[in-house]
């Protein structure tokens, strides 16, 4: 379960986007295939990336994938993971290692991918480097192991004290408030700010936050969508060499390394609700209370798979 779920059906309610089945973090057993499929097969487990890309489009063709311009999205504009079935596309599945936890992989589809994109395949996040990640949610807790696999010092930003707590058991460096932020980056980086900044929340106090705290040469890469006005002058593009990003989405090949990440115990998204189907709107209501740290994750039948 993520956030976006919330936002999603907040615009159902509101009338500004038709009624649909929620949910783009999915794991499932195959239990039918059509007549040309031929990478998979009924019983399989398999990890489910919820963009489903058109293949011919422009940005299909150059392997941006994420960018499709004709494609489909689970749980947005097609049916998604709250429900008995799916329906997906061979070439959007992956096959889930023997011994992975369902529970751990599901996160894997989009939070773990997400997390990937932002902090290794825009953020460039490398050894030595300090990398700032703002909202230890779902997918900050992940961006905060994958950046620790990439040899970096991270320190997580988040109001929540038990959050701050969760990203320290991820491997953060350090954990502290929005209003620490500054103090913790000057005995972490001297005067020397840091090389990446990525911002999980989306408002305009945390892209201040997160551009304030850049260094030369540092990499700000915007996650979540928001809709306050945020201002960036020419000075702050070129003064120092800083690069401003937004990181939309993900692609297969996100998905292939975040699930070989996992595989080797490298990455492990932290789950700390598991629920049936039918108590789905208490679990959304429990979220957007801010009461459940990383994912919730939901099962339409037995515990398991």
């Amino acid at each position: 379960m993520c956030r976006t779920d919330l936002h999603l059906l907040d615009e159902v309610k509101a009338g500004e986007r038709e009624p649909l089945v929620p949910g783009h973090e999915i794991v499932g057993r195959v239990t039918k295939v059509g007549d040309d499929v031929y990478s998979v097969n009924a019983g399989d487990r398999v990890v489910v990336h919820f963009e489903q890309p058109c293949g011919h489009c422009r940005q299909c063709r150059r392997k941006k994938t994420n960018l499709c311009e004709n494609g489909h999205s689970l749980g947005f504009d097609v049916p998604g993971g709250y429900a008995e079935f799916v329906v997906a596309k061979q070439s959007t599945v992956l096959p889930l290692p023997p011994e992975m936890e369902v529970a751990l992989a599901a996160p894997l589809g989009c939070s773990g991918t997400t997390a990937y994109r932002a902090v290794v395949t825009l953020g460039e996040a490398d050894e030595e480097d300090l990398v700032v990640v703002i909202g230890a949610g779902g997918v900050g807790l992940s961006a905060i192991q994958i950046a620790k696999v990439q040899g970096s010092r991270v320190l997580a930003v988040e109001p929540r004290e038990e959050a701050r707590k969760a990203a320290l058991d991820s491997g953060a460096d350090a954990a502290v408030s929005p209003q620490e932020a500054a103090k913790s980056v000057e005995e972490l980086a001297d005067t020397a700010g840091v090389d990446v900044a990525i911002d999980f929340v989306g408002t305009r106090a945390t892209f201040d936050l997160g551009r304030s705290l850049l260094g030369f040469g540092g990499r700000f890469v915007a996650v979540a969508p928001g809709d306050e006005t945020v201002t960036v002058s020419a000075n702050d593009l070129v003064e120092g060499g800083k690069a401003y990003l937004g990181s939309y989405s993900s692609t297969m090949a996100d998905l292939a390394r975040v699930i070989a990440l996992a595989e080797a115990r490298r990455l492990k998204p932290v789950v700390t609700r598991k629920a049936p189907l039918a108590e789905a709107a208490a679990v959304l209501d429990d979220l957007r209370a801010g009461k459940i740290i990383g994912r919730a994750v939901l099962f339409p039948g037995p515990m398991g798979l």
